[in-house]
């Protein structure tokens, strides 16, 4: 899996072949087709493991907030509760950088092999809920598309990051510590600003 989901990242659902997993896994390529079945199988394996790891980063945390009466009705509460899911998001996604290049390879790719796949990653109908409750109260800002909402942050964060290396002589690596939080404040600020009822700020 180690192995198929870094040649996935380096090349692409397209351009990765069973062969190439097989040699850097150290197994055989008949042995791979008969457990996944063929490269899509083993993709959406990849593709499970990363949304399933990254479900236990911030589920738990979700399902706890949850419980809290006061997240949609207090702007404060809200407010934590988009902080602290936007740094675990980045978190993960800097703590795994090849599901983070997979998704920009599917992007590149028109997401074709990601709408075949099976299983439904990043399909969170509890995010679109959060966020219809949050308008109804005044928290979310009334002209925001609800729908748009978990899409919205997840993009921002998943560009930003992408696109860091690319800006590293202005502002540094998200190796560095110093970096990494302030890109992650500074997402944080972005997303608050723009998802949050302006007069709440």
């Amino acid at each position: 899996m180690d192995a198929a989901e870094e040649i996935f990242a380096e090349s692409g659902f397209s351009a990765a072949r069973i062969d190439a997993i097989a040699k850097a896994s150290g197994y055989n390529k008949s042995l791979i087709y008969q457990y996944y079945g063929d490269k899509l199988g083993l993709y959406t394996e990849v593709v499970k493991r990363a949304d399933q790891i990254g479900e236990q980063i911030t589920g738990s945390f979700i399902s706890e907030l949850l419980k809290d009466e006061q997240l949609l009705k207090d702007p404060s509460a809200f407010k934590n509760f988009v902080e602290y899911w936007t740094r675990q998001t980045v978190s993960f996604l800097l703590e795994h950088r090849s599901y983070l290049r997979i998704l920009f390879w599917e992007a590149a790719e028109g997401w074709k092999t990601w709408n075949q796949i099976p299983y439904r990653p990043d399909d969170d109908p509890q995010m679109h809920e959060i966020a219809l409750a949050a308008q109804r109260n005044g928290i979310l800002r009334p002209d925001l598309d609800p729908a748009l909402f978990p899409m919205l942050i997840m993009n921002i964060i998943a560009m930003t990051l992408q696109s860091s290396s690319r800006f590293e002589h202005l502002f540094g690596s998200l190796d560095s510590p110093q970096v990494r939080e302030q890109t992650t404040r500074q997402i944080v600020q972005f997303i608050i600003h723009g998802v949050m009822e302006p007069s709440l700020l």
